[in-house]
């Protein structure tokens, strides 16, 4: 039997109650109430047996893409939402002096421990649970100079909390690197299919999948590929499989414009650096910057930032 677990964790750091809904898609505060069988840390367990070198270069390659290379060294960053712990792993390699990955789902937290201990449990990669909704929790963190949350705050059931307790991370002069789903029309669709796999019986979830698999495979032949060769890994390291299953699993689920991501985070003092919008349903990237008070003095602006676009 699937366990009902919470949407997400209370400002409070409690948990709010599962209630189960079939049906039409929920709003608003129902979001923070929805019936979850799938669990994202589950999934990343599963997902790091596969993980080899090959992945870790991916990761890093990511960081070093959006940020640019050298960025990380002897900087301080904070993983909110770690997952795997992929991403933690890089910054490391990729020379940080310190690393700190929280995630609220228990399950994450043990996938993320699993490969700092691969990694030879390094001194200065600090892993544990707490919610980016927690108040409390958030205040005893600190500042980073890269605070990182990537497809995190969009599951939270109350999105622009979590942005907002994440750019209060952010050390002056530091950098605040997210992604969040792009707003769109199918986003009723897309959240009653999302319910419809939360809902659905061990099986069901199964048949879901090789639905969407099937569709992969299919493509692949009519573009004379090898449709066996489907489950290959994707740009961040993550396989085509355990992207699937965080796809339809992910709830709660909320997406953002950029035009609403920039002008809330405008109103917190921070600069776009960078953006790359995604389709509907996809994950934009956005960069920004905290100038320093002499920034400030200076009269630096918010820049246009560089964009691009991603799938």
């Amino acid at each position: 039997m699937p366990v009902q677990a919470a949407a997400a964790l209370s400002a409070a750091g409690r948990r709010a109650r599962a209630v189960v809904l079939y049906g039409d898609p929920v709003h608003g505060e129902e979001l923070m109430t929805q019936t979850i069988t799938f669990s994202f840390g589950r999934n990343w367990q599963d997902y790091l047996s596969t993980v080899s070198d090959d992945a870790i270069a991916l990761a890093e390659a990511d960081i070093d893409q959006f940020l640019g290379k050298g960025a990380v060294r002897n900087k301080t960053v904070l993983d909110i939402g770690s997952g795997s712990g992929l991403h933690s792993l890089a910054f490391l390699r990729l020379g940080a002096k310190a690393v700190r990955s929280f995630d609220a789902d228990p399950h994450s937290v043990g996938a993320t421990g699993a490969l700092r201990r691969r990694a030879g449990d390094p001194g200065n990669w600090i892993v544990e649970q707490g919610s980016i909704l927690d108040d409390d929790y958030v205040a005893s963190l600190g500042r980073y100079d890269i605070v990182y949350s990537w497809g995190v705050l969009h599951h939270t059931g109350a999105m622009w909390q979590a942005l907002g307790n994440a750019m209060s991370l952010v050390r002056p002069g530091g950098t605040l690197w997210i992604s969040l789903y792009q707003k769109g029309p199918r986003y009723e669709q897309d959240l009653a299919l999302k319910q419809r796999y939360n809902a659905a019986s061990p099986i069901g979830k199964r048949m879901m999948e090789y639905r969407r698999i099937a569709r992969l495979m299919l493509g692949r032949a009519r573009r004379l590929q090898n449709p066996f060769a489907w489950n290959q890994k994707v740009k961040r390291g993550m396989n085509v499989l355990h992207d699937i299953r965080d796809w339809l699993g992910g709830l709660p689920y909320e997406t953002a414009t950029a035009d609403e991501v920039v002008t809330r985070t405008r109103a917190h003092g921070l600069v776009l650096e960078r953006i790359a919008v995604a389709g509907q349903g996809g994950c934009s990237v956005y960069v920004f910057s905290l100038p320093t008070p002499e920034q400030h003095a200076h009269g630096r602006k918010a820049a246009p930032g560089r964009t691009s676009s991603v799938g």
